[in-house]
């Protein structure tokens, strides 16, 4: 709740003080309300706070805040965006346990038993025209990224090319920041360094990467978020498709 008194004047804020004649710190967990004449708000800079949402008022104290206040703010903000990204990652598994499920069959047995809908056990016409019960199996997805006792095998469809990179960069250092960076296990993520085995690496002035991931994430690669600044994610297309769509 936040303090009636003006930290700078120590002078109350009533309820019958008009709404402009004060401002309140944006900060999460400060609140505090200030006369505007006491922190130098004029008009021009409170109407520019009130119309802006990425204009705001801290105060000296949010402002000051020790380093060690910081890091545990910063540390707060990483668990929520963690559970977020997990929220995606759930999300993306049920929409690839839904294509599985429902994507390969015929529209005329999508509409299941005498009510039409999709749960439980539905009756399909088959090719010999007689309706047949249908079982609505459950797929799902894992997304258990710490899990390294049990080996996996996924599909694997396309590739990214990604660079540039220096050249000192390994497949073991893209594999480790793919890894960090989607919460994926390091035995899911392919990586090819795109240079010929005789090159010299020391003439080279940077080299590039094809990266692959299992088919369900792989639109993750293109997240803009998870690369350095510079970085260029295309699609990969091998040389002998290439050759092909000359011909």
């Amino acid at each position: 709740m936040a303090d009636n008194n003006c930290p700078k004047c120590k002078k109350s804020i009533g309820p019958k003080e008009v709404a402009g004649s004060y401002i309140g710190c944006s900060a999460e967990d400060c609140r505090r309300r200030y006369h505007r004449t006491c922190v130098n708000i004029d008009d021009a800079v409170f109407e520019a706070i009130q119309k802006n949402p990425m204009v705001s008022f801290h105060c000296d104290e949010c402002k000051n805040q020790s380093p060690r206040a910081l890091a545990a703010k910063l540390h707060t903000i990483e668990e929520k965006v963690n559970k977020v990204c997990n929220g995606v990652n759930q999300i993306q598994g049920r929409m690839y346990q839904q294509y599985f499920q429902f994507g390969n069959q015929p529209m005329q047995s999508l509409g299941g038993g005498p009510s039409g809908g999709l749960g439980g056990v539905g009756v399909g016409a088959g090719l010999d025209g007689k309706k047949h019960p249908q079982q609505n199996n459950l797929i799902v997805v894992g997304n258990n990224c710490n899990s390294d006792r049990l080996q996996v095998v996924c599909d694997y469809g396309r590739w990214v090319q990604v660079g540039k990179f220096a050249t000192n960069t390994s497949e073991e250092d893209v594999i480790d920041h793919l890894a960090e960076e989607l919460k994926i296990n390091k035995n899911l993520v392919k990586c090819t360094k795109l240079v010929k085995n005789d090159a010299n690496l020391s003439q080279l002035s940077y080299c590039k990467f094809k990266i692959s991931i299992p088919d369900y994430r792989f639109n993750e690669l293109f997240n803009e978020a998870i690369w350095p600044s510079g970085v260029m994610v295309s699609p990969f297309t091998p040389r002998s498709q290439l050759n092909q769509n000359r011909l």
